[in-house]
């Protein structure tokens, strides 16, 4: 499997993979995950197709914008956005994301206590894997929540309209960008949110956080 190794900013400081430092708690990783099975809950989200303890996905419209998926619950209650099982490095390791084409907000967001960010604010990025398969033609939203009316999003519409369909990338975003945007990083209840308001259709994996290089560009610099 090709994984493009370049993400341009496209208006805003997305680094590029070359510039992603070493994961958050990284040296413990292989020990982690040999011994207990676990990654730390603070900066993995979902990873190797599930979600990591104390996180659960959920999907909302303005039916219900907070409905947990489950075996039985695929799609929002409104019926905006629908979520299945998708391939990145293995079988259904990743989620497929598709929103629909009919008017009104779809959202996919992962949520779970509030963590504290603060100390990562410039140093870390959002870090996941994702490939269009359909543009999105409208606004596209990510960001953080921090509990009603407390979030952090910005748009990247114009980002994805310009990466090729069909190829997985890797897509950082430093986390300082929602705090610019209003994101309370002490009390973050949703470390990812993904919203739009027409037809378009993304595979995503990996979700984390990963530390920055020293010096790396970010929304604060």
């Amino acid at each position: 499997m090709k994984i493009k190794k370049n993400v341009s900013w496209f208006g805003y400081k997305v680094l590029p993979r070359a510039a992603v430092g070493l994961t958050i708690a990284l040296v413990c990783l292989v020990s982690a995950v040999a011994q207990s099975k676990e990654l730390n809950a603070n900066y993995f989200y979902f990873f190797d197709g599930k979600p990591i303890a104390g996180w659960g996905l959920t999907l909302g419209d303005e039916a219900n914008w907070v409905l947990p998926v489950n075996d039985d619950v695929k799609v929002s209650a409104g019926k905006q956005i629908e979520i299945s099982r998708a391939d990145y490095m293995g079988s259904g390791d990743a989620l497929n994301l598709k929103w629909s084409r009919s008017k009104g907000k779809g959202q996919f967001a992962i949520y779970g206590s509030p963590i504290n960010l603060t100390q990562l604010e410039n140093r870390a990025a959002l870090t996941m894997e994702i490939k269009i398969i359909r543009k999105p033609k409208t606004s596209v939203s990510i960001g953080m929540d921090c509990g009603y009316p407390c979030r952090g999003e910005m748009n990247i519409h114009k980002m994805l309209r310009e990466m090729k369909t069909d190829e997985w990338i890797m897509f950082p975003i430093p986390i300082n960008c929602f705090a610019i945007k209003g994101a309370d990083l002490s009390k973050i209840n949703s470390p990812i949110l993904i919203a739009s308001e027409g037809q378009f259709e993304l595979q995503i994996a990996n979700i984390r956080l990963e530390l920055l290089p020293e010096g790396a560009p970010t929304c604060a610099t």
